[in-house]
């Protein structure tokens, strides 16, 4: 949208956009003509918690963790059951006054609070002591705040029973007050707009209230106060003590397992007889090895005495061998006594007798005696070797070396014996510190573990007492800043309540507009409805409105009838036709868009301008139009142009005043005008004869949604001239309607758009003819950035 264009829909609307914001402001005017005085004061309370003080000295600062902290903080003084704390102990407070107090609240306020609560409510307000002077409550820190007529005792168990009133259900006075009336000072509703809110980064919340009585403002916080302070701390130690009693049932639970592990190894330790059973068992086993060497050498040692006595014995056996050797000579002996006795003997008798036979036996017994002399010989040698070792040592001598080695052989064996039953005994320790270690091992492991859980838990004791420790000292919230008793109201917001409706008004005024003009989807003008249409444009006509006012509107509708009639001329020249009469088809796809009357003008001109021209219109194509009903005061008063059309205009009136009985022809609408080619078939059809060619042949067309139109008449025209409204939408049916005319003769379609706005004709005719002041002029070619143009040379 140009800016010219954008000033010219404000200036349409300007009136509407002045009015809209008039009338808003006068309506919050006339709804905040009883405004009620306001009072608001704040309160400062210290935390502690963006500094990070605290008794751990290795805690480091955390800004995540301080703003979690913070942000609990706010929760908490947000919470509904702090805000029903607090109400009910302003309520509880307002109850037990036995007359109003400004300090606290205002005679108003407390008469309709008298009023409006039930007498069965004061059997829940305790009054069993006297009210202690403030100078005696030394001890209590809101004894400047706080009602000197009221007791603190009776205060608080009037608070205790009020709660638990409200708790007892949802029908009671106390629960109905807080929760569904619209209650300023005790509903939720009212406590809800305390607000509170971290001042930058530092330590401090600020709690802030507004409310119509200065007293219950002041009261209000400073409850606020009370009841934030305590709560943050029953809620920081609560939940810091419960991790210590939790560490500390988790501490005896693991002690106790220690302590039975520990006595489980005890009384293994005492039915295995062990003291030391590392010691015992490296003890155990050094002495196994000991015996297990001293065993194997003695085992070596009486085998090699067996080896060397059983050597010995072999000697030792040698003395019967000698004593048979020796029998066995002595028998030899006494055989060659004998022979050599038979030898003398035969000898004896041989040397009588020289028998060739004993001479024989002489010799056999020689033989014979030969034979044993040689065995004594062998026999005497092996008898000496018998009684001479090897190395030639008497045999009397090993006999000695034989009963020392059998005593020795004795010896060991008496010692391998006691060994063998050292041996049993150590296997049955063994068999009992096998199993034992792994035992101990196992219990030992299981001590290691249990011992390890009571220390881990242990360490985790002492850090909850810390924290416990630490919590109480950053857990002691501290109103540095008391609230203060708000001594004049605020101001009031009345004048600029006014002045945002009035802006809020003209702003929404002002976007209704732009919203309409921006979704406005009707033709508009030439170039819109270019874009829509896909055709080109002949020109326009504004809408003939019965005060056009300054505007010289006659001028207007002349020059651009001719315009029109002109851009008709040129299309011919354009494109040339060998018809000496040119056709022109003007259609519509409605009713009612103004064709009859701009073919009949278009028909008037051509024939001023000496052309032959003959209109055929179809029969009942004028039809009576009833006039608009009364322009609207509202809208004359908006300074809005009277949209109404002037039907006395000259531009409207009837084609048979300005054309003769030999230009206008009516035809009828029947079945043989559907297969019409030509204007000479409808003449025909119609049984009109014309005196001559004509130049120019104007056909009107029904309209085409709700007839049945000749196609071979417009594919055969020379020019059709669709007539659209510009207050319109080209619909759906529109564009199926030219479907089938667009296919055919889409060059020669053009269109005319009638009815526009008369601001639109600016875009053909400049700067329109009507008086205008020079500082109009000036923002006029301001608006339209033409800072340097002139009217005239």
């Amino acid at each position: 949208m140009k800016i010219i264009d954008f000033v010219r829909l404000i200036l349409k609307h300007l009136l509407l956009l002045l009015l809209v914001p008039i009338v808003l402001a006068l309506l919050v005017i006339l709804l905040t003509r009883n405004p009620s005085f306001e009072y608001s004061s704040q309160t400062v309370l210290y935390t502690g918690i963006a500094t990070g003080s605290s008794i751990e000295m290795d805690k480091t600062f955390n800004y995540q963790a301080s703003n979690a902290a913070f942000d609990n903080l706010i929760n908490i003084i947000n919470s509904r059951e702090t805000q029903e704390e607090v109400a009910v102990r302003l309520l509880a407070q307002h109850l037990m006054l036995p007359e109003a107090n400004p300090r606290y609240i205002s005679k108003t306020f407390y008469d309709q609070l008298r009023s409006k609560v039930p007498a069965s409510l004061y059997k829940y307000v305790v009054h069993e002591n006297k009210a202690v002077p403030s100078t005696m409550e030394t001890s209590d820190p809101d004894k400047a705040l706080f009602p000197p007529e009221i007791n603190r005792a009776d205060y608080e168990k009037t608070v205790q029973n009020l709660m638990a009133l409200m708790k007892s259900s949802n029908t009671n006075y106390v629960y109905e007050l807080l929760n569904y009336g619209k209650d300023d000072h005790y509903s939720l509703k009212a406590i809800s707009t305390v607000t509170a809110m971290r001042i930058s980064n530092s330590d401090l919340i600020k709690l802030s209230y507004t409310v119509n009585d200065p007293g219950i403002c002041q009261q209000t916080l400073a409850i606020y106060n009370r009841v934030c302070i305590v709560n943050y701390k029953h809620i920081k130690e609560n939940r810091s003590d419960a991790v210590v009693k939790y560490f500390e049932a988790q501490l005896e639970n693991a002690r106790q397992k220690l302590a039975a592990a520990e006595d489980i190894l005890l009384e293994f330790n005492k039915s295995s007889n062990i003291i030391n059973y590392y010691e015992q068992s490296k003890a155990v086993a050094v002495v196994k090895e000991d015996m297990d060497v001293d065993y194997n050498k003695k085992i070596a040692d009486l085998a090699g005495i067996q080896a060397s006595t059983k050597r010995l014995e072999e000697k030792l056996k040698i003395q019967e061998a000698i004593q048979l050797k020796t029998n066995a000579i002595l028998d030899k002996k006494k055989q060659i006594g004998d022979l050599n006795y038979k030898i003398a003997l035969i000898k004896a008798r041989f040397e009588s007798t020289n028998n060739e036979s004993d001479l024989a036996k002489i010799e056999e017994l020689n033989k014979k005696a030969e034979a044993l002399s040689n065995d004594i010989k062998r026999n005497v040698a092996e008898l000496y070797s018998y009684q001479n070792s090897i190395d030639g040592l008497p045999v009397s001598k090993i006999l000695p070396d034989w009963i020392n080695n059998v005593v020795e052989a004795d010896n060991i064996k008496a010692k391998l014996n006691v060994i063998n039953g050292q041996n049993k005994e150590f296997q049955k320790k063994y068999a009992n510190y096998a199993p034992a270690g792994a035992t101990i091992k196992r219990i030992e492991r299981e001590i290691s573990v249990s011992e390890q859980g009571y220390l881990e838990i242990l360490h985790g004791l002492n850090l909850a007492k810390l924290k416990l420790q630490d919590s109480e000292l950053t857990s002691n919230l501290k109103a540095i800043d008391p609230p203060y008793y708000p001594l004049s109201p605020n101001p009031t917001k009345r004048a600029l309540l006014v002045i945002a409706a009035a802006i809020l008004g003209g702003l929404i005024t002002l976007a209704i507009i732009f919203v309409m003009e921006y979704f406005d989807d009707t033709l508009k003008n030439a170039k819109v409805a270019s874009k829509k249409l896909g055709m080109n444009s002949l020109g326009m006509m504004p809408k003939l409105v019965v005060d056009p006012g300054s505007i010289n509107l006659p001028y207007i509708q002349k020059r651009l009838i001719e315009i029109i009639t002109q851009n008709v001329l040129q299309y011919f020249v354009t494109h040339p036709s060998d018809n000496k009469t040119k056709t022109i088809v003007v259609f519509s796809t409605q009713k009612q868009e103004g064709k009859t009357v701009m073919a009949g003008n278009i028909a008037k001109t051509l024939k001023n301008e000496g052309k032959e021209v003959v209109m055929l219109t179809y029969e009942g194509a004028k039809k009576t139009v009833k006039q608009h009903p009364k322009f609207s005061g509202l809208n004359k008063f908006l300074g809005y142009a009277d949209p109404r059309i002037d039907y006395d205009n000259p531009f409207l009136a009837d084609v048979s005043s300005y054309l003769n009985e030999t230009e206008y022809y009516t035809y009828a609408v029947n079945n043989s005008f559907y297969n019409a080619q030509n204007y000479s078939d409808i003449l025909n059809q119609n049984g009109i004869t014309l005196n001559g060619a004509p130049d120019f042949v104007i056909i009107e067309l029904p309209p085409l949604i709700d007839y049945i139109y000749p196609t071979e008449l417009l594919n055969q025209a020379d020019l059709n001239i669709l007539v659209c409204r510009s207050n319109r939408v080209w619909s759906d049916a529109d564009q199926l309607a030219m479907k089938n005319i667009v296919e055919t003769a889409a060059s020669k379609i053009n269109f005319i758009i009638n009815g526009v706005q008369i601001n639109e004709i600016e875009s053909i005719l400049g700067e329109l003819p009507k008086k205008r002041s020079v500082l109009r002029k000036k923002l006029k070619a301001m608006f339209k950035f033409q800072f340097f143009s002139k009217a005239q040379i």
